[in-house]
């Protein structure tokens, strides 16, 4: 390799750190790190989103050309001389992107996932800091739920809803259910106990108990049918599966979805339609995920 491009690669690794000196060396390692899965585990405040954000700028500003020896076109003179000069005077190359980037991701091709809709927000703002209004208002920085509900307006036909579903909330499930009880006869108040022994009547079940255990099916990624073909450890096991089939049909025929739904179909969409998860496997080149519930199944795949 000529003297001319061993020096530019030198120097071209000296301008990327310095746009991230301010990052510890182990932070950079992470940022840097632009190829394959990467996992980061640290204690709260120890700066997990800060490099998070600083690992997505340096995806769309230089993409992998850090440490690598690969170009995005032959090196000149006026490359080395505009290079020389922005490391010693500590200067932002123009047009730096075109010269430096070797595979640099649009933002669009950036998926970034946190837990709030306050932390998306911050997310947002501060790549936008780092971006400018245009890059950083470009990636897609939201909450799971949001990422799910954008996929699903897009392809929620795909699985029997219509695209303009409805999102079912905390009362409008509870109104499904107390509905579906009245038509099963089931009890949802408490029965007096006349000992500490006495058998509570099998048809008793609260609301809220009902859609807890329907959330856990949906967040182990159990469809309605799934739990009915499962084996029953008692009657009270089979009336949960009988009330959320019944729950799963209302939704369907309403064309809703509950805000478990929203990931359960997402996971069930991306698993089963070829089509669908080649659409966004090639649209998002890199999913970062700032926080969520490492308990959680459905959030884990």
């Amino acid at each position: 390799m000529p003297d001319i491009t061993t020096e530019y690669l030198a120097l071209r690794d000296q301008y990327i750190e310095a746009r991230f000196a301010r990052l510890n060396s182990v932070q950079r390692q992470a940022v840097f790190a632009t190829e394959g899965p990467l996992l980061i585990l640290a204690g709260a405040g120890s700066g997990k989103t800060t490099v998070l954000v600083n690992r997505i700028a340096n995806i769309i500003r230089f993409g992998s050309a850090h440490g690598s020896r690969e170009l995005p076109r032959p090196v000149t003179e006026a490359d080395l001389n505009d290079l020389r000069t922005a490391v010693a005077n500590g200067r932002d190359l123009p047009r730096e992107t075109a010269y430096l980037a070797v595979r640099p991701a649009r933002p669009w091709n950036v998926l970034a996932i946190t837990f709030t809709n306050k932390a998306a927000g911050e997310l947002k703002e501060r790549l936008r800091a780092m971006l400018g209004d245009t890059l950083g208002g470009d990636v897609n920085a939201s909450t799971f739920h949001s990422a799910c509900v954008r996929m699903l307006r897009r392809d929620a036909e795909r699985i029997g809803f219509p695209k303009s579903f409805t999102i079912y909330d905390s009362d409008d499930q509870q109104r499904v259910i107390k509905q579906i009880y009245k038509d099963l006869m089931i009890d949802d108040k408490f029965l007096p106990v006349k000992s500490a022994v006495s058998q509570i009547n099998d048809k008793f079940l609260p609301v809220k108990s009902a859609i807890a255990q329907i959330s856990s099916f949906k967040d182990k990624l159990m469809s309605a049918e799934e739990v009915a073909g499962e084996p029953f450890a008692n009657t009270k096991a089979q009336l949960i599966s009988k009330i959320y089939t019944a729950y799963a049909g209302r939704l369907k025929t309403a064309g809703a979805m509950d805000f478990d739904d929203l990931i359960f179909h997402t996971v069930r969409l991306l698993q089963n339609d070829a089509e669908a998860r080649e659409y966004y496997q090639n649209r998002f080149r890199y999913v970062v995920v700032d926080e969520y519930q490492d308990t959680s199944v459905a959030q884990f795949h």
